[in-house]
């Protein structure tokens, strides 16, 4: 199936809302962050933020047909990832998330179908130390 427009902006609001979770997070464990982390935190959500934009831009008229990822998955992947933002603990954690993410922001935008399946799936499981 062909993503609408109405889908492209719904992604780039997704991926926005993660970038502000995300940036949420960083503000307040800031005194618990160290600069290191601080500025991981950081670059992954200036990342998602670009691919926000760039969704908007370009992602019009991407093709999903070919792959094993739906609207629908890759809005799951993105939920799972704003909710474990919230919760987690571990800082690394948290960048790992956000770095899957970005990889399927990037994923998107190249209109890669393979890659898109790979990279929701990637968010997946890096949400799952919730359950674990």
């Amino acid at each position: 199936m062909p993503l609408t427009a109405q889908e492209a902006f719904e992604l780039s609001k997704q991926f926005r809302d993660l970038a502000n979770t995300l940036a949420d997070r960083r503000f307040s464990s800031w005194s618990t962050l160290t600069p290191t982390q601080r500025r991981d935190m950081e670059d992954e959500e200036w990342s998602l933020l670009n691919s926000s934009s760039d969704m908007i831009t370009k992602a019009v008229g991407l093709a999903l047909d070919e792959s094993d990822a739906s609207i629908d998955s890759i809005k799951k992947s993105i939920k799972k990832a704003k909710s474990a933002i919230k919760k987690l603990e571990k800082v690394s954690q948290i960048i790992t998330i956000a770095a899957a993410a970005v990889g399927l922001g990037a994923a998107i935008v190249s209109k890669d179908p393979g890659a898109i399946a790979k990279n929701a799936k990637l968010v997946l499981d890096s949400t799952k130390v919730l359950s674990a």
